[in-house]
């Protein structure tokens, strides 16, 4: 039994919206898992940036995907949903994909319908599948899992107007797939018509910069929006932070003479604790030669 999926499962049937928050690496999950988010997910984007060092563009591999799941869902006891691009392949390899993350223990994943290069419709200049080859994978995908709990969800992208986001949407959903992800809807108008329209269990993101809106969490609710995924939060402040950092310091080593400034965030024992030193400490003790006791 999936006790991930079925926790997931258990968040969706309650009344309101559900809020996932992008994470990257294992730090990235557990400074979220302390800070109270209950639903977690790793986008391709995030892992690409972090991992590889490349656009989001359907660089990342199946392998490195699921390494850097394997490392978050092994950190966090809160479930962690999985993107998966395309599902990495034809129908075949979506079977494939949807086994080894299932086994991982993600409490789910998601595919895509865009085509290669994948360009996600929040940034523009991409296109999509065929609905009827993405139905294919979704069979596939479906029939693959073990855990009926294990949940599934169709991403499809405002590449083609909003009429063809609610089609695909219910043609997905048939096909068996728990729920959409709509991605790209440029407007609150948009946003609405689509969570009005489609009549199936629907999600979508939040990504400033984009072109999708900034909204409300009650007002997604209201448009019929079960999950909220926030994408680069975290990520984006780390980056602005990261790169701050690099200058100041660069800037007083420059100046020769100045004493290198205290940048703001946790110290390195401060960060020890929030990955687990207390527990650390105390296990060293334990095993510590002559402190075991029968």
């Amino acid at each position: 039994m999936n006790e991930q999926a079925r926790s997931l499962r258990d968040m969706l049937s309650r009344p309101g919206p559900v809020v996932s928050l992008g994470v990257w690496d294992a730090f990235s999950a557990i400074v979220a898992a302390q800070e109270g988010f209950k639903l977690l997910t790793l986008f391709g984007s995030m892992a690409s940036w972090s991992m590889i060092g490349k656009p989001d563009s359907g660089n990342i591999t199946q392998t490195e995907m699921l390494d850097a799941a394997r490392r978050i869902i092994r950190s966090v006891s809160v479930p962690v949903i999985v993107d998966c691009d395309d599902g990495f392949g034809d129908p075949m390899n979506v079977r494939r994909t949807v086994q080894l993350v299932e086994q991982l223990g993600a409490a789910g994943m998601y595919i895509e319908d865009l085509a290669r290069p994948l360009r996600c419709s929040a940034l523009g200049g991409g296109r999509l599948v065929p609905s009827d080859v993405m139905v294919q994978k979704i069979r596939a995908a479906v029939e693959a899992r073990s855990d009926p709990n294990f949940f599934i969800m169709a991403r499809t992208d405002d590449y083609e107007g909003l009429d063809e986001v609610v089609l695909r949407a219910k043609k997905y959903v048939a096909a068996g797939v728990d729920m959409i992800l709509a991605i790209g809807l440029t407007s609150k108008e948009a946003m609405a018509k689509v969570g009005k329209e489609a009549g199936v269990p629907i999600s979508t993101i939040q990504a400033a910069g984009t072109r999708m809106p900034l909204l409300p969490r009650d007002t997604l609710a209201a448009m019929g929006f079960k999950v909220i995924f926030h994408v680069p939060t975290m990520f984006s402040a780390a980056a602005h932070a990261m790169r701050q950092a690099a200058r100041d310091l660069k800037a007083d080593l420059d100046a020769g003479t100045a004493q290198p400034r205290v940048m703001p965030g946790p110290n390195p024992v401060e960060m020890e604790k929030m990955v687990g030193l207390d527990e650390d400490d105390r296990l060293q003790v334990r095993y510590a030669s002559g402190s075991c006791k029968r």
